[in-house]
């Protein structure tokens, strides 16, 4: 009975309810995953066995998870790292029937009694499982407890829960689960979403199982691993000085020698060489006594971007490799070091199996990352004279076969056909051209080829361009802002503990870190930067001027900080050394340069068209003026040198940041600016300028050359040359000052200097028609002429002549007439004219009149004379208007000066300003 019970249950164990695959990678859907990286891990756990695909050679990565399922593959993974061996018959003899009272399929009882037995489940667990005949799916925190159990046996679990609380969603967590959850975070094995939530309720998936299972796995096979941070890393010839700080706090120190420590990148089985690790790596790490036995680089470390060299192989030979360099641009020859080790998608393998794959993907472009070491050596000069010599060597390389691949670098110049560039950390100029289906990109817009061009030749511009098979692009995409400004710089500002010629040590949230110059960062190749707060500008200084800098200030006991940049490699390219923290709140280490038409202007935000950054405006810009000097506030200068405004705005009445932004926010306003901003996108200094504008005409003078545009309800004064075009013979810039066309809309065309050069009428004000003829009118038989000419122009008739009288209270034809006709009234008229050339509309203005006076009515705002012909006129009068009668006192006008003999004056619109007698 014993051996069939036996039997009975290697059969249990063999089986599932899933069928298994003969190999992970013939899985149909195995591209169907959801997150990168993903299809690694399953590959991994399945080739071990620990999950299975389905019949139809499927894996389904995102199909929920059953609690059989979960216990039965936890138990397998317990089983194949050797942590647990499989039940003993008579044992799970003892749950049979219980397990068959809650409906458990025959395949999962084992794993399920194993779990009862060693307290991974409980009793209480066991109404979670089946409802009915039908498995029910488990949720994230369940299976997390279940893991968190098993591994509880061999790991402490920490009653602070630091890891689970920092979940946003931790108070969703059971309290049951909630410690278990903790002990998994610690441990690497769960992690949140990108919003860092748990989701504890939410069923896991087969995908989020695989992580689990690979990760406990690997946990379980090799030994105690805990994570922490590198804090200290020296290659020391035969083996490497590695200090690591646990994340609980520990400093553990470590001798490691090359090939026989693991060390792995990201949650997979990608190798790497311990070269690449790098003080500031965050790691987990397992380790035996004193021993490291592997490490494996946290996902998002920097340290997977180290190499020294990167580029497309071109030829590889016996002992030598032959290399387009990737951030110069050009062609390298550099031999292999005897003991060099080669990856070919980061699995290490022969130099032969490397160049058998080199021949079978030559149409494929062979990506490679180099590590190197120089050595100096005896070597004999063209005299042959001994003498010692650098020589660099190929110590590790990484390649990949890729059908298109990417370059970055700053734009120089972008045509029709082609794009040249200078690569990232490169002085070279590369030129790419289009290929036919080219696809055009500013950051994540899809974008028209015309509007790359005119973001390509704007300023500094950054390119990311995809190269195909034909050595052509496939893709563009340009930005404002670096493409490796997130890999490659570093966003803190650290305390600085020691600056020498050979090392660097900072602070970093308490953790101290020290970054060598040596092999790994070669002092050659690093630029130092230190703040000179008097000129407020980054001076360049050398290494030894840089811990002058340092020693100076340390011993005052001031503080100082630094900024830490790195290049495509991963090694450091630039240091910048303050005492002052606002030093880098200028960003000043960097600056930029932007022309192109503005976009918008909002919360003190502008952005250019088609622009993937946003640029901050002052309300007031600051010249950069020593503090301890004073600005005069009459002259505008600093010990009699001129103060320079930062703003500029070209064809403009002002330079102040209220028109700037009153031009930008019309919308059928357009600006063009050229700007400089830091390196934190504020912007220093703007040169803005008009280069189209439509509105409804509130005036124009010529002679000052303002014309004003009310432009969506802002009204917005510009500058014109001294007679802009109309584009017509229809009327002159003279004709656009007459009232006529007050409320016209008006378009606008601009100089390079911002000045407006032509006017064009779009919609006349009154129904689109024309001033035909306009001076001083003067009475005719039957008609109306004008002073110095002879031609007559006839009436319409009363009711047929649109009157608009400025001046007369009265607008009937017969009262114009009068004023016309009157020797003591001067009129001003203009007149549109039918095709006829009679009189289909005019304007009154009276420029001038003489009578006595009768009376000045305030509340009307009028004043009445009586001409010497004995007609009667009533004028509408400026607001209070100048009333100065010989010997009549204020306000006593209409009691004491009727009778008096006046001189009306009138202002440009036709209205009385001033009565003088």
């Amino acid at each position: 009975m014993k051996k069939k019970m036996a039997l009975a249950l290697s059969v249990v164990m063999a089986s599932s309810c899933m069928s298994v695959t003969g190999y992970a990678a013939n899985f149909k859907d195995i591209n169907d995953v959801p997150w990168d990286g993903a299809k690694t891990v399953i590959n991994s756990v399945a080739d071990l066995g620990l999950l299975s695909g389905y019949e139809d050679n499927t894996f389904r990565a995102r199909n929920s998870v059953t609690y059989c399922e979960a216990i039965q593959m936890l138990y397998a993974t317990l089983q194949r790292s050797g942590t647990a061996k499989q039940m003993d018959a008579a044992d799970h003899y003892k749950y049979i029937s219980f397990l068959q009272g809650y409906n458990i399929p025959t395949w999962a009882q084992a794993a399920v009694a194993y779990g009862l037995q060693n307290n991974i489940i409980t009793t209480n667990d066991m109404v979670k499982f089946m409802s009915g005949k039908t498995s029910n799916f488990a949720t994230r925190q369940d299976v997390a407890k279940m893991f968190g159990n098993a591994l509880a046996i061999r790991y402490d679990v920490d009653r602070s829960m630091k890891a689970a609380v920092a979940f946003k969603d931790f108070y969703r967590i059971s309290d049951d689960s909630a410690i278990l959850v903790d002990l998994l975070a610690r441990l690497g094995i769960v992690s949140g979403d990108n919003g860092n939530n748990f989701n504890p309720t939410n069923n896991i998936n087969r995908a989020e199982m695989a992580v689990m299972l690979d990760k406990t796995y690997n946990l379980l096979k090799n030994g105690v691993e805990t994570t922490g941070t590198i804090t200290e890393f020296e290659d020391s010839g035969s083996y490497y000085k590695v200090t690591i700080k646990t994340d609980a706090g520990t400093s553990l120190d470590f001798h490691a020698v090359p090939n026989l420590v693991k060390v792995y990148s990201g949650s997979g089985n990608s190798e790497l060489a311990m070269s690449r690790l790098n003080a500031g790596d965050k790691i987990s790490f397992a380790y035996n006594g004193g021993s490291l036995e592997s490490i494996r680089v946290m996902d998002g470390s920097s340290t997977q971007q180290k190499y020294n060299i990167t580029g497309y192989i071109t030829a590889l030979k016996s002992g030598e490799i032959r290399i387009e360099n990737e951030n110069t641009g050009l062609a390298e020859v550099l031999a292999f070091d005897g003991s060099c080790v080669f990856y070919l998608d980061n699995k290490s393998v022969r130099k032969s199996e490397l160049e058998a794959k080199l021949k079978d993907n030559s149409d494929k472009h062979a990506y490679a990352g180099i590590n190197t070491k120089t050595t100096v050596e005896k070597d004999k000069d063209s005299s042959g004279n001994s003498t010692q010599v650098e020589k660099t060597y190929v110590t590790e390389i990484y390649v990949s076969f890729a059908d298109e691949y990417t370059r970055t670098g700053v734009v120089d110049k972008m045509e029709t056909n082609y794009i040249s560039y200078k690569p990232t950390d490169s002085s070279s100029t590369n030129m790419t051209y289009f290929a036919s289906d080219c696809k055009y990109y500013i950051g994540d817009k899809s974008v028209s080829q015309s509007d790359l061009k005119s973001l390509a030749n704007s300023g500094t511009v950054y390119v990311k361009i995809t190269i195909n098979k034909e050595d052509k692009a496939s893709k563009v995409v340009l930005s404002e802002e670096s493409f490796t400004a997130d890999s490659n710089s570093s966003a803190k500002i650290y305390d600085v503990k020691d600056l020498t010629e050979s090392q660097l040590v900072v602070n970093s949230g308490g953790d101290k870190i020290t970054y060598k110059f040596g092999s790994t960062n070669s002092i050659s190749n690093i630029t130092f930067y230190t703040w000179d707060e008097d000129d407020k500008e980054w001076v360049t200084v050398k290494v030894s001027n840089a811990e002058s800098y340092f020693d100076k200030n340390d011993r005052a006991s001031k503080n100082v900080f630094c900024k830490i940049e790195f290049n495509s490699g991963g090694k450091i390219n630039r240091i910048y050394v303050s005492t002052k923290k606002s030093a880098w709140s200028t960003g000043s280490e960097s600056s930029a340069e932007r022309k192109a038409e503005v976009d918008s202007i909002s919360d003190n935000t502008l952005k250019f068209k088609n622009s993937t950054v946003s640029y901050t405006l002052l309300n007031q810009y600051n010249v950069k003026i020593n503090p301890d000097k004073d600005v005069d506030a009459i002259t505008g200068t600093v010990n009699g040198a001129l103060v320079k405004n930062p703003l500029s705005i070209l064809g403009g009445k002002t330079s102040s940041l209220t028109l700037f932004r009153k031009m930008v926010e019309a919308s059928d306003v357009t600006v063009y600016a050229e700007i400089k901003a830091d390196g934190n996108n504020v912007i220093q200094s703007i040169e803005a300028r008009p280069t189209a504008a439509k509105g409804k005409l509130v005036s124009y003078d010529a002679d000052k050359k303002e014309l004003v545009l009310d432009c969506n309800g802002k009204e917005i004064t510009f500058i014109t040359t001294r007679k802009p075009s109309t584009g017509t013979d229809d009327y002159t810039y003279e004709d656009l000052e007459t009232s006529g066309y007050i409320g016209s809309i008006l378009s606008l065309t601009f100089n390079s200097d911002g000045i407006v050069t032509k006017i064009a009428v779009n919609e006349n004000a009154y129904e689109k028609g024309k001033v035909s003829v306009k001076g001083v009118a003067e009475s005719a038989k039957d008609g109306l002429k004008f002073k110095g000419k002879s031609k007559v122009y006839s009436w319409l008739g009363r009711s047929n002549t649109e009157i608009h009288n400025y001046s007369l209270e009265s607008s009937s034809l017969d009262r114009v007439k009068d004023a016309i006709d009157d020797k003591d009234i001067t009129v001003y008229a203009e007149v549109r004219l039918t095709e006829k050339e009679q009189v289909d509309r005019i304007n009154v203005y009276v420029q001038d009149a003489e009578g006595k006076f009768e009376e000045f009515d305030e509340s009307k705002n009028t004043v009445r004379i009586i001409t010497d012909s004995g007609n009667r006129f009533t004028f509408n009068a400026v607001t209070k208007p100048t009333i100065s009668i010989s010997g009549v006192a204020s306000g006593k006008w209409n009691d004491l000066a009727v009778g008096k003999s006046v001189k009306l004056t009138f202002n440009s619109d036709g209205l009385l300003k001033s009565v003088e007698g």
